[in-house]
Formats: C-alpha cells, sequence, structure tokens
C-alpha cells in the first residue's frame, strides 16, 4: 500500500505529459527530439524513476535509471536544453501542450539531477 502512495505523490508531484508521440511538432528548427524527450520522461513518471529528493530510498537507482536513459534515447544534442523557445512546435500540436515551458521544466529537472541538487 506505501508503494502505490509514494507512487502517486511522485505522480503528483511529476505529472506525465499528454504527448501521444504524433510527431506533428517536428521537426523542431533547433534539431530538437521534442516527441523523444516526453516519451523518455513519461516512461520514468510511470516506472516511478523519478526520484523526488536525495534522501528518498531508491534515489540513486532512480537518479541514474533517468540520466542513462536520458543520453542513450535521446541524442546530447536533441535534448531539452536546446529548446530556445521559438514557439514553432506549439501551433502544430493538437494536444495544446506548451512544449517550450515542458522542455524548460524538464531541463531543469535534469540538471538538478547530474548537479545532485534535488
Amino acid at each position: 500500500m506505501k508503494f502505490l502512495y509514494d507512487t502517486a505523490e511522485i505522480m503528483v508531484q511529476y505529472p506525465t505529459i499528454p504527448c501521444n508521440d504524433c510527431k506533428y511538432c517536428m521537426p523542431c528548427p533547433y534539431g530538437l527530439d521534442i516527441p523523444g524527450v516526453f516519451v523518455h520522461y513519461n516512461k520514468c513518471v510511470n516506472e516511478g524513476n523519478v526520484p523526488e529528493n536525495q534522501q528518498a530510498k531508491n534515489y540513486r537507482e532512480a537518479r541514474r535509471a533517468f540520466l542513462v536513459g536520458y543520453d542513450r534515447s535521446v541524442p546530447k544534442l536533441r535534448q531539452a536544453n536546446h529548446c530556445i523557445g521559438c514557439r514553432k512546435c506549439v501551433e502544430h500540436c493538437p494536444q495544446n501542450i506548451e512544449i517550450p515551458q515542458e522542455m524548460q521544466r524538464i531541463d531543469h529537472f535534469v540538471e538538478q539531477l547530474k548537479q545532485g541538487t534535488l
């Protein structure tokens, strides 16, 4: 029961992004793999591989799983930190996702994980 409660808390704190991987947002003029970033993030949220803080029991494993998986699934030059917020993708998104805002949020999360400041 505690596992379900902990998972629910993580899902509230780190909501999934309602991307259905349609790729209408592509190609990004700056080379981002928008669906790839969202798919990896959502997969980690759904699998519980999003550490909430350094005191979490699975922090080290979840941190490693997220960062290693991110680098393996999305090439470095196509990751969220390369989004400049041009919004060209937003006008094509049938889910009306605020893509630049989500990219900024994911980039901030990734940087916190890399620096160990989460």
